[in-house]
């Protein structure tokens, strides 16, 4: 039978285990597509308001006279 002290330090352990895993960007619980996919969704919104800024009358340089 486990006692609690045997709990909480192996819950301390992997906690600890954890944040070092996290700290080396190892730890797999995480998935890494997801916030690929954020991303390129994030640029892809970007290059659209960029080239619609592009074409705006406005932002075009001034024509000679």
């Amino acid at each position: 039978m486990q006692s609690n002290l045997d709990l909480w330090v192996l819950l301390s352990h992997s906690e600890e285990r954890e944040a070092r895993l996290r700290s080396m960007n190892l730890l797999v619980s995480e998935p890494r597509a997801s916030r690929r996919i954020v991303r390129r969704w994030i640029g892809r919104q970007l290059v659209r308001i960029g080239a619609r800024l592009a074409n705006e009358p406005a932002m075009s340089p001034a024509r000679a006279r």
